[in-house]
């Protein structure tokens, strides 16, 4: 299962190519090609005297290596060409659209940064977080739809992020097939019942500096569905079930799934609990979503390598599924 306990998952042997010894204390210039495609220059403080230092090198080369497919990807190049079929024959996106969905606090906009950090980290390190983060309940949470490239500046994969779930499930299910068939727009509003009387006025100003730009509509290509581990483990150990309930009957609705693919999981906040907890989080998970452990994904906002693997996993998981979704041109069955 994705993010716990995989300390070996890049594993495999790099040859450096380091031609001088004498670099105790000095700052590195790591390269490599893969293939016809340079990899990035990434400066790394080591001393190759030290076996700690080579293993940080390889860490680095090893996430870069990992990162290419996605830096590399366009629409259309992980089609499978199942029965004969070519990217010509499909309905091509402009951009590969993924969208988050989950409870309020879930951690969807702390997801969107941990995902940006990890291609920040060899673009711009020291880039600010781009999504606003709620920190209590009490924050009316993400008001506007807000779609993200990923990479930054990408033009083939964005993500959108959302607002968190109402009270109400059926009003929740209203949205969800809204957002699936009609698809999403960058600046588009998510007002509740529930929300303060006032509130919804307050909003009108803050809506018009969308108003005025035509956003493109995105049609949804994958859904990624975040859950707080740290709510679950709580609902599992009292005898109210309404979180997991909740996300149970959300996850099984007909309109999330793309083709015969559930969404992908992620099981966020992971670094308050542990590791034990973890585990048992996504077993619990895999049983209450009926989906092999394999599509969950534990992200915990912890900045490390292994975190940084596990967000590339996911997203590879959700664009390759993406493709193998792709609906035909109407005009197939003339082209064969």
């Amino acid at each position: 299962m994705g993010g716990v306990g995989d300390d070996d998952h890049h594993g495999g042997s790099t040859d450096l190519g380091i031609a001088s010894s004498n670099t105790r204390g000095k700052n590195l210039a790591v390269s490599r090609d893969q293939g016809a495609v340079q990899m990035p220059t990434i400066i790394v403080s080591v001393d190759l005297e030290c076996s700690c230092c080579r293993a940080k090198i390889e860490k680095v080369l090893n996430r870069i290596q990992e990162s290419q497919p996605l830096s590399r990807y366009k629409p259309g190049d992980w089609i499978e060409g199942v029965g004969g079929a070519k990217a010509g024959h499909f309905v091509l996106p402009e951009v590969t659209t993924l969208l988050l969905v989950g409870p309020r606090g879930s951690g969807k906009s702390t997801l969107v940064n941990r995902i940006t950090r990890v291609f920040d980290k060899d673009d711009d390190p020291f880039a600010p977080d781009r999504a606003q983060v709620s920190c209590n309940s009490k924050s009316n949470g993400t008001m506007f739809l807000r779609e993200y490239p990923i990479p930054r500046n990408s033009s083939v994969v964005c993500i959108y992020d959302t607002r968190g779930w109402s009270n109400n499930l059926e009003k929740n299910f209203k949205m969800l097939h809204q957002w699936m068939t009609k698809g999403i727009s960058h600046g588009e509003t998510t007002m509740w019942d529930d929300d303060e009387g006032n509130k919804i006025g307050n909003m009108k100003p803050l809506g018009r500096q969308y108003s005025f730009l035509r956003y493109k509509i995105r049609k949804v290509n994958f859904v990624i569905f975040v859950v707080d581990g740290v709510a679950v483990l709580e609902s599992m150990d009292d005898s109210n079930k309404g979180y997991t309930e909740i996300l149970r009957q959300t996850f099984m609705y007909p309109f999330l799934s793309i083709g015969d693919d559930k969404p992908v999981v992620v099981v966020t906040h992971g670094d308050r609990l542990l590791i034990q907890q973890r585990v048992h989080v996504q077993a619990e998970l895999a049983e209450l979503l009926d989906i092999p452990a394999q599509q969950i994904y534990d992200i915990p906002g912890s900045n490390d390598d292994q975190t940084d693997m596990v967000v590339l996993d996911m997203l590879h998981y959700c664009v390759q599924h993406a493709e193998q979704n792709l609906p035909v041109k109407l005009n197939y069955h003339l082209e064969v």
